[in-house]
């Protein structure tokens, strides 16, 4: 018959085989090991109880409940998360009984890209921030065999798609990686050729003009800058500088008359604008009232937001005479210019046309 005796200090309780045994053991017993006994098992409790509500802490990564990275990742063991696991194993013991189950693939040609990626100037540091990896684990893939290791022979196909997708191309540099500064002197040079003013253009990038200047005579400039600028190119390229002023007129025909002096090329002289042989030098024009320019002429006949301020003297006569050919009276040339009828009726009697 067993005997039971409780502790009254620490609710201590044990079975005896018999009354003389229970007297002679129990209160040998230690109230402070049970008492601790008692606080590890509510912490574990209360651990377990976190993760089957624990949300995703992962920093780059937010991983949803119900699948096999959050009972992983974040520990939680949530019925849908355990699920998700043990149907994971499944698969993966299905596919090792079939001989299909490949969870890595070869490194070379990771480490190949990587090399190149390297040779291009983009840092490993740099692959690592673009492919979502670690530092140290990228540099493993780049340089193995280091000391005593052997380095990574295998990785995930995620990690090899993830390694593999980044370019070898100016954007996937770090932003202050230096770059080679011809394009960016091209572009820089053929706006001012169609009428930007460099001033314009250093307040259009949110830079000083002298900045601006650096770029357009240096050797090198940041793969910021070089975005920067490409990117602006891209949207002022076929468009006309404003010229609703006097003073803006003035700054574009000037801008004009330095890129001609200097044998600028205007955008469309480029097939690509960064790998092309320079051209030969352009002939200084240095009146640029007695330039034609056939683009901005079809886009004023077509009433595309050209205005007749916007035309230099022989631009303005041919669109006015254009307009007439076509059966335009004055009053929608006018209009479709954005001036008044007496500088259209002047502007036909020039020609001798009513």
């Amino acid at each position: 018959m067993k005997v039971s005796r409780t502790c009254p200090a620490c609710g201590y309780t044990a079975d005896y085989s018999s009354a003389p045994l229970a007297n002679a053991r129990h209160p040998r017993h230690s109230c402070v090991k049970h008492r601790r006994g008692l606080d590890q098992a509510r912490r574990r409790t209360e651990r377990l109880l976190a993760r089957v509500t624990r949300e995703c802490t992962h920093p780059k990564a937010r991983h949803a409940h119900g699948t096999r990275a959050a009972y992983v990742k974040d520990r939680c063991r949530c019925t849908k998360c355990s699920a998700a696991n043990t149907a994971a194993g499944r698969i993966v013991t299905r596919e090792r009984m079939y001989g299909r189950w490949q969870p890595y693939i070869d490194a070379d040609p990771v480490r190949q890209h990587i090399a190149a990626l390297r040779a291009a100037g983009i840092g490993v540091e740099r692959i690592a921030a673009l492919a979502g990896l670690s530092v140290s684990h990228t540099r493993e893939l780049a340089e193995p065999g280091r000391g005593k290791s052997r380095g990574t022979r295998r990785v995930r196909p995620s990690t090899a798609t993830r390694v593999l997708s980044i370019g070898i191309n100016e954007t996937s540099r770090a932003p202050h990686s230096r770059v080679d500064a011809t394009g960016t002197r091209r572009r820089l040079q053929a706006l001012i050729a169609i009428g930007w003013p460099a001033k314009l253009l250093a307040n259009l990038l949110g830079r000083r003009p002298n900045s601006l200047q650096r770029s357009m005579t240096g050797q090198s400039v940041t793969a910021r800058t070089a975005h920067d600028i490409a990117t602006l190119y891209e949207r002022l390229w076929n468009s006309r500088p404003p010229r609703m002023t006097g003073k803006q007129r003035a700054a574009a025909d000037a801008a004009q008359a330095h890129a001609a002096a200097q044998g600028w090329p205007t955008p469309l002289a480029w097939d690509d604008i960064d790998t092309d042989p320079t051209p030969p030098a352009l002939t200084a024009s240095p009146v640029r009232q007695h330039e034609m320019d056939e683009i901005a002429i079809e886009r004023a006949v077509a009433g595309d937001s050209i205005s007749y301020d916007d035309l230099t003297a022989v631009e303005q006569q041919e669109v006015v005479r254009r307009l007439t050919a076509h059966g335009s009276s004055i009053r929608e040339i006018a209009a479709r210019l954005g001036t008044t009828k007496r500088t259209v009726s002047r502007r036909r009697a020039s020609f001798g046309a009513a």
